[in-house]
């Protein structure tokens, strides 16, 4: 790993992030010096980023003009939470703002993805969407650790697979040898921090990466394997439009060569059309039609693997995660499997066996016949109306947060047509959520809710006799809560407490 380009410069860690904390660990192991630029004071960073800045000593600038002198350094790792278009990353990239000199005179403008791209010596399997994408991700992660466990185990055994003699064929050519690989790295926002693993990745390993639109925004280089899940409107509220959302999507491909894959969502257009980049051999899964080289789910919530072969991974009364869009995750999971030459019989035990992530439809507790779920992680409507869809029962339904800038008319349209017969409103966005269902003639009551999570558990208890509760906000978090995860853990403590 060649760290001279870092060496006697000035740089900046733009932000105190997980992933900036995790990039000042590594530099100071590596003795290279950096500034702390953040505009929260250090009193309210996290516990983890004042541990590192009392340890290193380094110098830090906090406060609410802590851009203004970014034009002073050569290098700025930029943290994923704050923009790449931000004006003054731009001005400092061009050292003397839009109209001054070029690229090559300014400021190198990064950010710890970028960097681990650069410096990964690896395969990386890159996973993103609008949702699904940690769940598809971990899935992935799943298959393949359980291909190595396999691969071990069958060694020791003295089987078929001794030496890695076994072939497998694939529809993309001759008979190849089953890959395998020494470790594997599961990272992003559902895993840990890349620069905590950075130095521990060899070659012959491969890296799962779940990437947002965040860390997408300035990369030039896209991940061997690229998976879209889906594609909707989300973070309007961080990007400047949505063209420029849907921009930064297109850059898990549109770097890729030829030997490189991509698996796509054939059932949303947005993503349908970002086929045309990039070189890779391109595979689509679907739920709405029959895929010849990919995968797809039938009418009856069965997954079929169609690469090579037509192969069934999974029926719906086999696995342990709820909803239709789910089985779109297995299905674009399987198609990686298959690529990386993971046995039929491997692919099917961990999809069955995988049980899924926290805050992603997660059953809590049932009280007096009321199943509770949450599904916290749903920041924007479109989880939410995938949670609605898994239920074909009555529905008390908990909606509101912070602002994202989303349009809430689909999903007023959604349930309209659906189980939903009781809405709780809350948060910032509880009024626009509710002149949204207004609008659109919704039966479900509506009940705006209180103002600690407890008291809303306990209305939704009240005004529900049957079937579920379902936390699924549309919304970020932050006008409550300190993040989605905080808000599913404060969900599902008040659901504890109930009698």
């Amino acid at each position: 790993m060649d760290l001279s380009r870092f060496k006697n410069k000035k740089i900046a860690l733009l932000g105190m992030g997980i992933e900036n904390i995790s990039v000042a660990k590594f530099f100071r192991l590596h003795k290279i010096d950096f500034v702390i630029l953040d505009k929260a004071p250090i009193e309210k960073l996290s516990k983890e980023a004042q541990e590192v800045i009392g340890k290193e000593k380094c110098e830090i600038r906090t406060g609410e003009n802590y851009l203004s002198h970014l034009k002073d350094f050569e290098i700025i790792v930029r943290t994923p939470g704050i923009p790449y278009l931000t004006p003054e990353i731009q001005e400092a990239r061009l050292r003397h703002g839009y109209g001054g000199q070029t690229k090559e005179n300014g400021s190198e403008i990064t950010s710890s993805t970028k960097l681990f791209f650069d410096f990964c010596p690896a395969k990386i399997v890159g996973v993103t969407g609008t949702k699904g994408k940690g769940t598809t991700a971990t899935l992935i992660s799943e298959i393949l650790k359980q291909n190595q466990k396999s691969k071990i185990k069958n060694q020791n055994d003295n089987s078929k697979l001794k030496n890695n003699n076994l072939t497998t064929r694939l529809a993309y050519g001759s008979p190849r040898r089953i890959q395998q690989f020494n470790n594997v790295f599961l990272i992003g926002n559902i895993g840990i921090p890349s620069f905590d693993i950075i130095e521990k990745i060899q070659a012959d390993d491969i890296v799962v990466f779940e990437l947002s639109s965040f860390q997408l925004q300035d990369l030039e280089i896209s991940p061997h394997i690229a998976v879209i899940t889906n594609l909707a409107d989300d973070h309007l509220d961080y990007h400047q439009s949505l063209e420029e959302y849907r921009a930064t999507k297109r850059v898990i491909l549109k770097y890729q060569k030829k030997g490189d894959f991509a698996i796509i969502n054939k059932d949303y257009p947005e993503a349908y059309r970002l086929k045309d980049f990039g070189q890779a051999k391109k595979y689509f899964f679907s739920s709405k039609e029959k895929i010849d080289n990919g995968a797809f789910v039938d009418s009856d919530g069965k997954v079929y693997l169609t690469v090579g072969g037509h192969e069934l991974i999974c029926r719906q009364n086999e696995i342990k995660l709820i909803g239709r869009h789910n089985l779109e995750n297995i299905a674009a999971a399987s198609v990686v499997g298959k690529i990386l030459q993971v046995p039929i019989e491997i692919i099917q035990d961990a999809v069955k066996n995988f049980a899924g992530l926290p805050c992603r439809l997660e059953f809590v507790k049932e009280i007096d016949g009321v199943k509770y779920y949450n599904d916290s992680f749903s920041t924007n409507p479109t989880p939410t109306i995938a949670a609605i869809k898994s239920f074909s029962i009555p529905i008390t339904l908990i909606l509101g947060g912070s602002e994202k800038g989303a349009d809430f008319s689909d999903l007023a349209k959604e349930i309209a047509k659906s189980q939903v017969n009781n809405i709780i409103v809350i948060g910032k966005e509880g009024a626009k959520i509710k002149d949204a269902m207004i609008s659109t003639r919704v039966k479900a009551k509506i009940t705006n809710g209180g103002k600690t999570i407890e008291k809303i558990v306990s209305q939704a208890k009240e005004i529900t006799n049957s079937g579920v509760v379902l936390f699924s906000p549309a919304c970020a978090s932050f006008d409550m809560f300190k993040n989605y995860k905080d808000r599913g853990e404060k969900f599902m403590e008040a659901v504890k407490k109930l009698k």
